[in-house]
């Protein structure tokens, strides 16, 4: 083909003394500046407020929800850098680069230390306990003959959404021992000295109980919940409850605690922050977030096993067993 033919929009690199026809036609060494220039400034911008959020989401306003909302998926938020990429390539700014990297490593920061893998450990003492929780979504087969909560051999199960508000007979020859307050419960290989439901602030029925459970090597203080639905603009009665029962659990004298069950809260989400204080929870010992809602893709965890006076030897996820919920195991020493 006669090169000569082709028009000049081919053929004009910018180099004719870097003069270009008014407006700036795409390629040319103005249009180029400019679209670098606004790269960068889009980089800069929106990746501080980026960083921000990661680091401050705890001091944003309610807003009618959206706080809850943007905290309940907040580790998403680091594929936000992903898409940043492109605008810090375009901008060849060394200033837009930097700037990129501050939520880069803020979400490092944050999150990396609590998904990295954590090798079990293998204390030399005999005192250990399994426990797990499960929200069975009224579904009674999770609770079932041959189930694969049940598989996990567990010493304490807190079940939450119980199917007609009791719980089945094929349990009593593993767990004989058991304590339901409304529509939650405890099942336990070891007795259970006390137990009593919790009519948390918040709501006007039951979702939680407190039970006191002797194990062969001590008692452990038991707190089984389910939080308050949420939705946006409607929290306040999640939060209420979580605010009650933490005030029970600091008058709780018991040298050791538990604290197990739907939460209704992401890790990240505020509310949690005294638990979190005063508290341990492990999110999964092989490593990842430990997400446990909507089981067949997990993208937030409001399942939360809480344990004080103890030492988180393993920590996991259960495979989806019928809820729509995953179910959480840990295995504990003192």
């Amino acid at each position: 083909m006669d090169t000569a033919t082709l028009p000049r929009l081919y053929l004009d690199d910018g180099s004719s003394g870097g003069r270009s026809a008014p407006g700036a036609r795409p390629g040319t060494p103005k249009a180029r500046r400019r679209i670098r220039s606004f790269s960068a400034f889009v980089t800069i911008l929106l990746s501080l407020a980026l960083a921000a959020l990661l680091l401050w989401h705890r001091n944003l306003p309610s807003a009618g929800g959206l706080s809850m909302a943007l905290e309940s998926f907040l580790p998403w938020l680091g594929l936000l850098s992903a898409v940043l990429l492109i605008p810090a390539v375009r901008s060849r700014s060394i200033l837009a680069w930097a700037s990129w990297l501050v939520p880069v490593i803020a979400w490092c920061l944050i999150f990396v230390p609590g998904i990295l893998p954590q090798p079990a450990s293998a204390p030399a003492s005999a005192n250990s306990l399994v426990v797990a929780t499960q929200n069975l979504q009224a579904n009674r087969s999770v609770l079932g003959t041959g189930s694969s909560l049940l598989a996990q051999n567990a010493d304490l199960i807190a079940v939450q959404e119980l199917p007609s508000g009791r719980l089945p007979d094929n349990l009593d020859a593993d767990y004989p021992y058991q304590a339901q307050g409304g529509s939650v419960a405890l099942l336990s290989k070891f007795p259970i000295l006390e137990s009593q439901s919790l009519q948390l602030e918040g709501l006007s029925w039951v979702r939680a109980l407190h039970a006191t459970v002797q194990t062969p090597v001590g008692n452990i203080s038991v707190y089984v919940v389910h939080a308050a639905s949420v939705r946006p603009g409607e929290y306040a009665g999640r939060d209420a409850m979580l605010a009650d029962l933490q005030q029970r659990m600091g008058q709780d004298p018991a040298e050791r605690t538990l604290a197990l069950g739907d939460f209704n809260a992401a890790s990240t989400d505020r509310v949690l922050a005294g638990f979190q204080q005063g508290m341990t929870e492990h999110l999964a010992s092989d490593g990842g977030f430990g997400f446990t809602w909507p089981a067949q893709f997990p993208a937030t965890r409001p399942d939360h096993i809480f344990s004080k006076g103890m030492t988180v030897n393993h920590a996991a996820v259960l495979a989806p067993a019928g809820s729509d919920h995953r179910g959480l195991i840990n295995t504990l020493s003192w």
